[in-house]
């Protein structure tokens, strides 16, 4: 009889348990238009923000907030030219779940409101023309 009752009071445990927040990893990327861009090398390669955009750089931070608290950093990962566009990927991994909006913050250019669903699908901003 113990051991049906210390059975039980597993399964419920383990229950509890799996109804917590998980976390998840958040990605997607900002592209830069031709009006902002300084091009490294040949078609393909590796690009900068520029003419106001320089900030977007690689390493530049990314931030995750839920209810007005920080909940991920990541950075800028190196960007890729694209016919005249520069594309940063970037990816904040072990953000905490559960929360029904996040916003996510490049450099100090202001935020931009996601659910967790889209963000683990990837999202794209731009800034420039």
């Amino acid at each position: 009889m113990k051991l049906i009752k210390m059975g039980a009071v597993m399964v419920i445990g383990v229950l509890g348990l799996s109804s917590c927040s998980s976390s998840f990893d958040a990605e997607g990327t900002i592209t830069l238009g031709p009006d902002g861009v300084t091009q490294s090398s040949l078609a393909g390669g590796e690009c900068d923000g520029s003419s106001g955009y320089d900030d977007i750089t690689p390493g530049a931070q990314v931030i995750l907030s839920a209810d007005g608290k920080t909940v991920g950093k990541g950075e800028l990962e190196e960007a890729k030219y694209d016919d005249g566009y520069c594309v940063f990927p970037f990816e904040v991994t072990g953000v905490a779940g559960g929360s029904d909006f996040y916003s996510v913050e490049i450099s100090h250019r202001g935020e931009m409101e996601y659910t967790q669903d889209e963000l683990e699908e990837g999202v794209s901003l731009s800034l420039g023309s």
